[in-house]
């Protein structure tokens, strides 16, 4: 990241459902994990799809500042779009 900070994700698919069950689509999940000096473990949990649009689920998005989210998003978009994906 721009300040730093190192981040360690993966990658996995995730089958969205409907209220029935349903699978509705599937999505890339990205698991972000960092291991941080005196405050302990941070991680959150991004979706894409498969168009390249950031899916967003309200409970996912608890406790984790929106500008630190942004800031993941950004930084996937930017390795994808440079063909980088490490």
């Amino acid at each position: 990241m721009e300040d730093g900070s190192l981040f360690y994700y993966s990658i996995s698919p995730y089958e969205l459902k409907n209220a029935l069950g349903q699978n509705v689509a599937i999505l890339q999940e990205y698991i972000f994990e960092k291991k941080e000096d005196e405050s302990g473990h941070f991680n959150c949990k991004l979706y894409k799809t498969k168009d390249g649009n950031w899916y967003d689920f309200e409970d996912s998005k608890t406790g984790v500042e929106k500008g630190l989210l942004r800031l993941l998003k950004s930084a996937i978009d930017a390795k994808q779009s440079n063909g980088v994906l490490e």
